[in-house]
């Protein structure tokens, strides 16, 4: 496939893997095993690319109720990081998969996007970004069942190798349904604080500021996907510059939020940033991955992030407790034509943070 030169940023060539954007679901989940497209040593052969494993083993997981599934293509010490600890073995996941499933039972999912990167040798790295519609009939860790329906988006940054995946980042966006099946989100975080979790993230965020002075632009290859977007989000996050988003995102930008929030045009966008910050307004912006896919409708960046500081209540943690330390991990999917971010989906889950606050 033929990349578009007017990329602000160089990609390497890689083997041609599956298109999920614009493509029909069921005929991809029907469609015969086609002629391998990537190396994929230890891996089931009827996969023939990276995306195409990580879409087919959701889909029958969480699809066709295959739930011990999970038993072959997760390994038993699977380590799984979200906003409210870290999980650490195969029969939690199995667990969380069973409650889930029994608390939405119609539940479906959509595929918006898989970036990727690695190799047979050290495994390969996804990020998939998905949409979820169920309605809520079971009990959740929330409260009994509501018989409302959610519709929100997920994003599971996972390192696959040998057909399991051992190593998962998990945002879910729980702010949007929390809300969505009518859930006090503040009364909910109090509840989960309270409640505790296996393992706690130690939170250190480092400051914003050399000495006293901000600190300036850092040293990357810009023309590198990775230092392409480790300067965008320096400089839009940690040096405050909102005034050169212009310089990467186009005027009539959409941007899809965590909370079920939507910004369309730039001025939206600028003010969804500051919705965020104020929320953690010494907060400072860690870069933890880049990953990226060639879809149909262009190039997608996957950025993988942590945004550490202390809470503030007026932005998009409503009036919470001061002064807490938090974090929060998020994942963005930027979309680029014609050299310029077109759309983003940047997740993050308010709810887990906001419970951070509560303890």
């Amino acid at each position: 496939m033929t990349l578009p030169d007017s990329l602000p940023f160089d990609l390497p060539a890689r083997p041609p893997v599956t298109l999920l954007r614009h493509q029909d679901a069921r005929a991809l989940r029907q469609a015969p095993v086609a002629e391998l497209g990537q190396l994929l040593p230890g891996f089931e052969p009827r996969f023939t690319d990276i995306v195409d494993y990580i879409v087919r083993i959701t889909d029958e997981i969480w699809m066709d109720r295959a739930v011990g599934y999970i038993y072959d293509t997760y390994d038993a010490s699977c380590v799984i990081y979200s906003s409210y600890g870290i999980v650490r073995s195969v029969e939690e996941v199995i667990a969380s998969t069973v409650a889930t499933l029994n608390a939405y039972p119609d539940g479906e999912i959509h595929h918006l996007n898989v970036a990727w990167s690695g190799d047979a040798t050290s495994g390969y790295y996804t990020s998939h970004l998905g949409h979820s519609r169920s309605t809520n009939v079971g009990r959740t860790a929330w409260g009994p069942g509501t018989g409302k329906r959610t519709s929100i988006r997920f994003v599971a940054d996972c390192i696959s190798r040998d057909n399991r995946i051992h190593t998962e980042w998990l945002v879910r966006d729980n702010g949007a349904a929390v809300r969505q099946l009518g859930f006090d989100p503040h009364a909910i975080a109090r509840r989960i604080s309270e409640s505790g979790t296996p393992e706690n993230f130690i939170v250190s965020p480092e400051t914003r500021l050399d000495g006293q002075a901000p600190r300036g632009p850092i040293d990357v290859d810009r023309r590198s996907v990775d230092g392409w977007a480790r300067a965008l989000f320096h400089e839009v996050w940690n040096l405050r510059r909102l005034d050169w988003l212009a310089r990467h995102y186009a005027p009539d930008i959409t941007a899809h939020s965590g909370g079920g929030r939507t910004a369309q045009g730039l001025r939206n966008y600028q003010s969804l940033i500051l919705h965020v910050l104020t929320a953690i307004p010494d907060g400072h912006m860690r870069v933890d991955n880049v990953c990226w896919s060639q879809e149909a409708d262009g190039v997608i960046v996957a950025v993988r992030w942590t945004l550490e500081g202390r809470s503030a209540p007026g932005g998009v943690l409503g009036e919470c407790p001061p002064g807490r330390p938090v974090f929060m991990m998020g994942m963005s999917h930027l979309r680029l034509t014609g050299g310029r971010i077109v759309e983003e989906w940047m997740l993050f889950d308010e709810l887990g943070v906001l419970a951070q606050t509560y303890r």
